[in-house]
């Protein structure tokens, strides 16, 4: 039990999400040094001096916990896993260990574990609202959309300055078509892409004068991202008016790059077998996803899992994206000379049985998207199972205009890819076979 009581002493103080941002007074200047690589974002030394405090201290949760998250942010992911998940079975009950081996399990994709984690801290800690915010994340993830809504309005009662919060209730507003009340949440917040999604709303009510001044407002700021470019696109069919002034991408339809990877590039059949086995055996959850009909798409980011096949694939689609960079690197387009200086790498699975197909969309959080083809069945029609590039999408209003497209036929170790601006869906098919595809983004970090 002294074991025990220590740890719960230690975690006592620090009270947030990780366990760091609000430090209580301690004693131990070596502690001190670790909360600080830590904020200063130095994970493989907060490691190496985490090691070797709890050499000397094993007892102490916090050094325990700093270590984890050295781990967890350095890319040891099963390392970070197995500290949390060691030290949880010596103290089931604590609360902060609960919250932050549940943000891990989120990271790769396990969502059920995460929510269970979620759910016994929101047990000894029903206020936290870091806690109560990452389970209506994993809820909404896992189509959970009314316990989605119920803990972030939980939050904001707590804390109505909590802009996280506020952001993700508007965006499920959004989803429910209470475009009035989203725009008011997303008037008080700058969290994200807020002031897009706030575009978007004015954009589906119709309201072309606020739409063009919040566009226009938008440009001079310098925020760019995909999806105020991939309205603004839209808006230039629909309205008939110029789209030059689009600082992400004016012309994303000129900026799909197709290529074909086989063996000499890294990709061969017993690489695409290892990974669609780690898959199919439960390796991560699913997640919901309203567009896709008669399939299933992985959570979290396969990326972070730290397996020699998926690590393997990661290096080939790197290589692959220095490519397209030089492709188009006399592009004035804003994505090519804007180019984040540092980014992350997101991935996931999806697969499709007969009759599957993935609606018209777009990957607001990303820069550039792609997507491999695993498996593709064989083709009885022309187009069934291509992947659709279009401008529209979104449920968009079209005011009867029609929009361009361009449909990609794919084949297996096909690799296409385009600006994250641009609206893609796929093609039902008829076979029985399925259709696989491993999708990703690169994402700029903040």
């Amino acid at each position: 039990m002294k074991k025990e009581e220590n740890m719960n002493k230690s975690f006592t103080l620090y009270g947030c999400s990780d366990g760091i941002e609000e430090q209580a007074v301690v004693t131990e200047i070596t502690i001190e040094s670790l909360v600080e690589l830590y904020k200063k974002k130095e994970f493989s030394t907060l490691v190496e001096s985490g090691q070797q405090f709890v050499k000397g201290d094993p007892s102490s949760a916090i050094a325990w916990n700093l270590l984890a998250l050295g781990h967890r942010y350095s890319g040891n992911v099963p390392a970070a896993l197995k500290i949390y998940e060691d030290l949880l079975k010596l103290n089931p009950s604590n609360f902060l260990l609960s919250t932050n081996l549940g943000n891990l399990y989120m990271a790769i994709g396990q969502i059920a574990k995460a929510i269970k984690c979620f759910e016994t801290a929101r047990e000894k800690q029903p206020n936290h609202t870091p806690n109560l915010e990452a389970l209506a994340i994993a809820y909404q993830d896992s189509g959970k959309n009314s316990e989605a809504i119920v803990n972030f309005k939980k939050v904001l009662e707590i804390d109505d300055t909590k802009e996280s919060s506020r952001y993700h209730l508007a965006r499920m507003l959004v989803r429910l078509k209470s475009y009035d009340e989203a725009i008011k949440h997303f008037e008080k917040t700058d969290f994200g892409l807020s002031k897009s999604h706030q575009l978007e709303c004015f954009y589906y009510l119709g309201d072309k004068e606020n739409f063009y001044k919040n566009y226009k407002s938008l440009i001079k700021s310098n925020k760019i991202n995909p999806l105020m470019s991939s309205i603004g696109s839209h808006a230039s069919v629909r309205f008939g008016v110029s789209n030059k002034e689009n600082p992400f991408c004016s012309n994303p339809l000129s900026h799909i790059k197709e290529y074909h990877l086989d063996k000499q590039c890294g990709l061969d059949e017993s690489l695409i077998d290892s990974i669609l086995d780690f898959y199919k055996s439960g390796g991560t959850d699913g997640k919901s996803q309203p567009l896709l009909s008669n399939g299933k798409q992985s959570s979290g980011n396969l990326f972070l899992q730290q397996r020699e096949d998926i690590q393997t694939l990661k290096a080939i689609i790197e290589k692959k994206i220095s490519e397209y960079l030089s492709h188009f690197k006399k592009s004035n387009e804003g994505f090519i000379k804007k180019w984040p200086k540092k980014y992350t790498l997101y991935g996931w699975l999806v697969a499709m049985q007969s009759g599957g197909q993935l609606g018209a969309h777009i990957h607001k959080e990303g820069w550039l998207s792609g997507s491999l083809y695993f498996k593709m069945p064989e083709k009885r029609t022309k187009d069934e199972g291509n992947i659709v590039f279009s401008l529209d999408g979104a449920n968009y209003p079209k005011d009867g205009k029609k929009f361009p497209k361009e449909s990609k036929r794919v084949n297996k170790g096909d690799l296409v890819m385009f600006p994250s601006s641009l609206f893609h869906h796929t093609i039902p098919f008829e076979s029985q076979e399925e259709r696989v595809s491993f999708a990703f983004d690169v994402i700029p970090k903040k």
